[in-house]
């Protein structure tokens, strides 16, 4: 097909930014078929990898075209960085891209595919009632999928304007990122989009995660354990580059199911820099939020891993504590073996559920201990790190603290009789960790 002259180009890319400016904030109609008339997708290509790519963390432009983005805003949003004319080039470019797209506002990875009203609707749905079920079985806690239960938050949009709870970074990832290490960034993300595999992949995460936090790279905006080097929203914008990018892999090949937690693990650390930002005096826009939603999202993936406090102080600060409690608990029963975090999750669930759930879920969690403990599975008493006293700390010492720490807060929110009803339980818990030491 003939392209009309340049001139006219620029002419019908006038008529579109005018079209643009609709008011009430709706999208106006596209305009594809008058500028697929004119616009180059050659020339677009060139100008979205020179221009655009570095914050579409995929580098193609797949997500505009899987998150079914119309040409006026492609264009509107791609004026801030070329003219007017070449960003009907990109448009055209966007619409040669092969996906299987769908509606600009889906929320990828929502569990269940939908949002509850409120903490209340969140048990009821998940266990019938509001409370902790008296008969739950660990076997049967561990069956639940957390990705397939409905929350009663949002999980991010790809890309919205109005703020930053979205995939989309607004900076491209700074030189020193790129630059650490000779270039190791650059270098195993361009192996990753030659290959796009898994393996590649988790390669270029690692690295990316290596440079934002190493005390070695001078430009690493993420060590968030020291607030005269932390930055947060420098640290925010690059871990939520490395999260899309992860995102990215699994909507084009279509995973839905766990990957490496490494993968996931970029997700949590988003909400991490947003934990850490409220920490140092520093927060970042909508804080609280993106502490929850992306740590919940990282953890729903691979619940295993991380100490549940984390999450479950999110998630109070929302108001959320029954998804607290369940996040603390069904961590909980698939722990690896020989570590002291089921122990730190019996105190995270004393904590944070709701007082009429507090002694049921006291229960779960301390028979769930016993059963670990009594099918062989004890906390590894070899040191392996040095804890803030300087003395060597063992998963041994820190199921010990758990359990302090759980018998102490149970003692506060329970009466007399309910923790009198907890007593054997708690007595048969010490004395196996007693027995270990001994």
């Amino acid at each position: 097909m003939r392209s009309l002259p340049r001139p006219l180009v620029a002419i019908l890319a006038a008529m579109l930014m005018v079209a643009c400016d609709t008011p009430s904030g709706l999208e106006p109609p596209d305009s594809a078929a008058a500028t697929e008339l004119a616009a180059s997708p050659v020339i677009g290509r060139t100008a979205f990898l020179e221009e655009c790519a570095s914050c579409h963390a995929a580098r193609d432009g797949f997500d505009l075209a899987f998150f079914s983005f119309p040409d006026s805003t492609i264009v509107r949003r791609a004026v801030g960085h070329v003219d007017t004319v070449t960003a009907l080039d990109i448009a055209a470019y966007i619409r040669t891209l092969e996906a299987d797209p769908v509606p600009r506002e889906a929320q990828s990875f929502q569990p269940g595919g939908l949002q509850v009203d409120g903490d209340v609707a969140f048990a009821v749905g998940l266990f019938g009632e509001d409370a902790w079920p008296s008969g739950l079985t660990s076997q049967a806690l561990a069956a639940i999928d957390p990705t397939e239960v409905p929350v009663a938050f949002s999980f991010p949009r790809w890309s919205i304007e109005e703020n930053n709870l979205d995939w989309m970074p607004d900076e491209p990832l700074p030189r020193g990122i790129l630059g650490y290490r000779d270039g190791a960034v650059g270098r195993a993300l361009d192996l990753y989009y030659v290959t796009g595999g898994e393996r590649s992949l988790e390669a270029a995460v690692l690295a990316l995660r290596s440079a934002d936090r190493q005390p070695d790279n001078p430009e690493a905006p993420c060590l968030v354990e020291d607030a005269a080097r932390f930055r947060a929203t420098e640290c925010f914008e690059v871990r939520r580059w490395t999260s899309s990018l992860v995102a990215q892999h699994m909507l084009r090949t279509g995973r839905t199911d766990p990957m490496s937690f490494v993968l996931h693990d970029s997700w949590w650390d988003v909400g991490n820099a947003a934990r850490k930002s409220l920490q140092h005096g520093m927060p970042i826009e909508r804080a609280e939020e993106n502490w929850a939603v992306w740590m919940y999202l990282g953890w729903a993936f691979s619940p295993e891993r991380h100490a549940s406090v984390y999450l479950a102080t999110g998630l109070s600060r929302m108001g959320l504590l029954r998804h607290g409690t369940f996040h603390a608990l069904r961590a909980q029963v698939v722990r690896e073996e020989g570590r002291g975090d089921p122990y730190k999750d019996l105190a995270t669930a004393a904590r944070f559920a709701p007082a009429h759930w507090v002694l049921e879920a006291a229960r779960f969690g301390y028979e769930h201990l016993i059963e670990r403990l009594e099918s062989g599975d004890l906390p590894d008493a070899t040191p392996f790190r040095d804890a803030e006293d300087g003395m060597p700390e063992s998963h041994l010492a820190i199921a010990r603290e758990g359990l302090t720490q759980a018998r102490a807060i149970l003692r506060r929110r329970l009466s007399g009789a309910e923790m009198a009803e907890l007593l054997p339980l708690d007595e048969r818990v010490a004395q196996l960790l007693g027995e270990l030491g001994s």
